[in-house]
């Protein structure tokens, strides 16, 4: 009996030991394996836009599509207000309905509250093939903290 047990518990361990999702840690590794020192020193800044520059964009009417990863309660309260705001929460952004409403020809920046979601949601699209996409510095508080009359498109 004790003989059985152990036999048991052995097999359960190596079951889990390789259960996880071999084609999806394949594409991590050729995502993951292009950050090198090298790349990272000399691609720095250039996935992230600065508040300046996006400001500029909307003053200069750049095609691109803002992509709002916050839940719905977040942005229920506060809102982005361009006509280019696909609103997505993280959640629910990998569905195939949502995904096939990003663009594919154009640059997509996403926002959250303060970046970390979108952080996470930028390596993920990435791996999945979407190129032009960058993350807005600081989310949606560094959005508001250069909203500025300066700055803010004229209507």
């Amino acid at each position: 009996m004790l003989k059985r047990i152990s036999l048991l518990s052995l097999l359960v361990f190596t079951l889990n030991v390789s259960a996880y999702d071999e084609a999806l840690a394949a594409k991590m590794d050729k995502t993951f394996s292009n950050v090198t020192q090298a790349k990272i020193i000399k691609s720095k800044g250039k996935g992230v836009i600065e508040n300046k520059e996006l400001f500029k964009m909307l003053r200069e009417k750049k095609k691109f599509t803002f992509l709002d990863v916050r839940t719905e309660g977040e942005m229920a309260v506060l809102g982005l207000k361009t006509k280019n705001t696909l609103e997505i929460p993280l959640e629910h952004l990998f569905e195939k309905k949502n995904l096939d409403r990003l663009p594919k020809d154009e640059l997509i920046v996403l926002v959250c509250h303060s970046g970390s979601r979108e952080k996470k949601a930028i390596m993920s699209l990435k791996m999945l093939g979407f190129k032009n996409v960058r993350l807005m510095k600081g989310g949606l508080v560094g959005l508001a903290q250069g909203n500025t009359a300066k700055n803010a498109p004229l209507k």
